[in-house]
């Protein structure tokens, strides 16, 4: 985002279900620097320079919601035998073996259908945040925010293996739009801002909570991935609020 008389905004990312062209088509999992020009950067390198860049990095990798022992179906802490008894590695990124991926297929049957699918969610999700940070560090901009769930595993891989400090913004989408599920999430940035963090009822579920529970179940990629309106003007409204702040000073 270039911050100026007026606002311009420069959208960058890769749409899975081909719904919407509103912004510039960029695989943010690229890796072309290996094999030379990076081709990320190409395109970056000839847009203004940023004054605050907002990013949503795909969670599937980071998340939970395919929870195993340990960790989720991309990444686990090994259990190691101490004279203290059995202990968690300090490392929570071992990743996670074909086998225990099948095993757990024979307990929650298409617990993980695809093995192929799990090696590539694991290494799209480290590219993208990986190349999230190098834009963020590339371009210093006044404000960055990167957003992803609350139990999201990607806040350690950016603290303890990247050494990418932040802070930790904390919100509900549902404080802002009741249509919208509960789902704490972390808006990690380089500043400080408030956020609602009421627990409103929600008028729909992430997934199914049990059997009385009759409220719809989101689905779609991009429905899913959706964050309220109300709160990205929220957010917005710091950042301006900070960044006209910011050029007064200098």
């Amino acid at each position: 985002m270039y911050f100026s008389d007026k606002i311009q905004i420069y959208s960058i990312g890769i749409d899975i279900e081909n719904k919407h062209t509103h912004f510039i088509n960029l695989n943010l999992a690229s890796y072309s620097e290996i094999f030379g020009a990076s081709e990320l950067f190409g395109a970056l390198d000839k847009l203004p320079a940023p004054d605050i860049i907002l990013a949503s990095p795909p969670c599937e990798s980071w998340s939970i919601a395919s929870a195993m022992d340990g960790g989720n179906v991309c990444w686990y802490a090994q259990d190691i035998n101490t004279l203290f008894g059995i202990v968690e590695a300090d490392n929570p990124f071992t990743i996670r073996t074909k086998e225990q991926i099948d095993r757990r297929n024979q307990e929650i049957p298409h617990f993980q259908k695809h093995w192929w699918k799990t090696v590539f969610n694991r290494i799209n999700g480290e590219l993208c945040a990986f190349n999230t940070m190098r834009i963020i560090e590339r371009y210093a901009p006044v404000i960055w925010i990167i957003e992803n769930p609350q139990s999201s595993k990607i806040w350690r891989y950016y603290g303890e293996i990247q050494g990418f400090r932040g802070m930790k913004n904390l919100a509900h989408y549902n404080a802002y739009d009741n249509a919208f599920p509960h789902k704490p999430t972390i808006f990690y940035s380089n500043t400080c801002f408030p956020l609602k963090r009421t627990r409103e009822k929600a008028k729909v579920v992430l997934s199914a909570k049990g059997v009385n529970d009759s409220r719809p179940i989101i689905s779609g990629y991009n429905a899913r991935s959706n964050i309220p309106l109300e709160l990205i003007r929220d957010i917005l409204a710091h950042c301006i609020t900070k960044l006209k702040t910011h050029k007064e000073r200098t």
